[in-house]
């Protein structure tokens, strides 16, 4: 049995890194779905919502929530961390793990002489989604643990990129791992700074900081293509990024829980979408938003939930403030114009730029240009 199991998996823990991790029972992945948490092992006291259980293998490579870093303290005991937080920073506790003949792994966590098992709590082989408990017995407490790397055929990350643009393919994302891009064909930005009516999007090549939100250009419509290289350490700086990203989008959370979804703000954010064949960051984009119940802001009070449309989990969305336009074309080709202004109106701005920032003319004659546009006097001209 334990050859059987190892030509299934083909990794168990092999040392601390990137893994899922499968019920053995109901073989649904975990997923870490918020960062508010609580488990009493000395009493029937906890609260596993903010870990789900999903099926399907193709839905977890391309999910950061399905990536868990296990990191062994000392001895025999671990911490599991995720999405920012850990089994660790949610209980106080770290866990004690223990592998059998066949390949899986029991995990428990003891006090006052009182040990719990996390396990499976829905014993229901065909249902999609599971719910993490301490109840389940036999193989439902028992897990499989699968090292994620980028060449194995289901167990790696990839993203799966949810607009296309003149052929091009592109996801916002936001993950607490280091990472880069596998495929030398991909392509990150972040959000270099707001211009007019743009936002001025710059490549950030090589190894990508952890917790930074960015747009990822893909290769194709298929994760498998798009994958990434998980890094357990970098030295890369992060830059100014005008970007923000979230991690959670569970409405069943309950009030106290701020962090597990964040509602869009239209005078603070903008989301990327696609218009008339071009990437927009708008202020008015129901469809790219996740509507799910939320508890209502407007009465904080009440236990009462509301259609709330929010950010989807692990992307990226613009900062705006008062100045921000409702609608902003994303620029990928220019570093924009650092100190034209369109409201200023003296001499630092007068003359004749391209949109790029380069200085064409030192005063604001456009005769005998070519059509296009132009930064004049420290606004925007078309000239056709």
């Amino acid at each position: 049995m334990a050859n059987a199991f190892a030509q299934d998996n083909g990794t168990g823990f092999v040392g601390n890194g990137y893994y899922r991790i499968r019920n053995f029972g109901s073989q649904r992945y975990i997923y870490v779905t918020d960062n508010r948490d609580y488990y009493d092992p000395t009493h029937d006291s906890e609260d596993f919502q903010a870990v789900q259980l999903w099926i399907g293998a193709e839905k977890a490579a391309a999910s950061p929530a399905s990536v868990v870093y296990i990191n062994n303290v000392s001895g025999n005991n671990y911490d599991l961390t995720a999405q920012g937080t850990g089994i660790h920073a949610l209980t106080g506790r770290y866990v004690n793990v223990k592998q059998y003949s066949d390949g899986t792994y029991e995990v428990s966590a003891s006090a006052s002489g009182v040990t719990k098992y996390l396990s499976d709590r829905e014993e229901i082989d065909s249902e999609e989604q599971g719910t993490m408990g301490t109840t389940g017995k036999g193989k439902y407490r028992r897990w499989i643990v699968d090292k994620i790397t980028t060449d194995h055929p289901t167990n790696y990350v990839g993203i799966n990129p949810t607009m296309q643009v003149d052929g091009k393919y592109y996801q916002p994302y936001y993950a607490a791992y280091p990472f880069k891009a596998a495929n030398s064909d991909m392509h990150i930005y972040y959000a270099s700074k707001i211009v007019g009516s743009e936002v001025i999007m710059k490549e950030i090549e090589g190894e990508i900081p952890a917790h930074f939100p960015v747009i990822i250009e893909c290769t194709s419509s298929n994760p498998s293509d798009n994958r990434i290289e998980l890094l357990t350490s970098t030295a890369a700086q992060a830059p100014e990024n005008k970007l923000d990203g979230t991690y959670f989008c569970n409405g069943a959370r309950p009030r106290e829980s701020v962090d597990a979804y964040k509602l869009f703000d239209a005078a603070t954010m903008r989301v990327f979408t696609v218009s008339d064949d071009k990437l927009i960051a708008t202020n008015d984009a129901q469809d790219r938003l996740k509507k799910t119940r939320v508890f209502n802001p407007e009465n904080p009070g009440s236990l009462t939930k509301i259609w709330g449309y929010c950010i989807p989990e692990n992307t990226s969305y613009l900062v705006a403030d008062a100045k921000t336009q409702a609608v902003l074309s994303v620029n990928f080709n220019g570093d924009g114009i650092d100190d034209i202004i369109a409201d200023k109106k003296d001499k630092s701005v007068e003359g004749v730029y391209s949109m790029s920032g380069t200085l064409l003319r030192k005063t604001n004659d456009v005769k005998g240009l070519p059509a296009g546009l132009y930064i004049v006097n420290g606004e925007k001209v078309v000239l056709k």
